[in-house]
């Protein structure tokens, strides 16, 4: 939902269909469910293993086991997203790549220009299409989520006081979340979903509303 979320806020118009897929090969395996290091007889050997881990100087997310049979989350990820402005999106994630390899940022590409920037490195390019300038921007930040939290409770405060505006409204994070729910059930459909939203779905003759088969 972040992800979406900040690429809807800087497109600044509605996603209307999402297609799909995730795959599943790396975590997973034939460990009971509900195993934790701790209790686990590999804890020196596996390479997910707080162990080799600290050996790797590679952070811990937690202590169950990626390998065993209850691990539900995919490996990766990919979606295309149509936009109601006619632009569309190619999103992939992954949670296996690490070290210097990891990235997470995004690139919007126009016809004057591309801005792509990268959260892990803080860094903000600027690159022309029709002259040779290339814009660097770099920042400092180290806050929690790099700095989104602090200017979020800001933001919040002056809303509760009167003097500030929403800028992050509770449509944006119903838009994201809507958009990932979309995208499970094209990927576990293998078909396009449309995004309806609340407000433009047809009422019902009981005056109930419902979306159809792809709402």
């Amino acid at each position: 939902t972040h992800d979406y979320d900040y690429i809807n806020y800087v497109l600044g118009t509605k996603p209307v269909r999402v297609a799909a897929v995730t795959s599943k090969r790396i975590f997973t395996g034939t460990k009971p469910a509900g195993l934790t290091c701790s209790r686990c007889d590999e804890q020196t050997t596996c390479p997910e293993s707080p162990y080799q881990l600290r050996l790797a100087e590679e952070r811990r997310y937690g202590d169950y086991c990626v390998f065993a049979i209850d691990t539900g989350n995919e490996d990766s990820g990919s979606a295309i997203v149509l936009y109601e402005s006619g632009m569309h999106l190619s999103y992939s994630q992954n949670f296996f790549v690490r070290k210097k390899a990891a990235a997470r940022g995004a690139r919007f590409m126009g016809y004057k220009g591309t801005v792509e920037f990268d959260w892990y490195t803080d860094e903000l390019k600027v690159t022309m299409h029709h002259t040779p300038k290339v814009e660097m921007h770099r920042f400092a930040s180290k806050q929690g989520h790099f700095g989104g939290d602090k200017e979020l409770a800001i933001n919040f405060i002056a809303l509760m006081k009167g003097t500030g505006v929403s800028r992050a409204p509770l449509d944006a994070g119903i838009a994201s979340a809507l958009l990932c729910v979309k995208s499970i059930e094209s990927a576990q459909s293998g078909m396009f979903r449309d995004v309806v939203w609340p407000d433009e779905v047809e009422p019902t003759r009981e005056g109930a509303s419902q979306g159809g088969a792809n709402a």
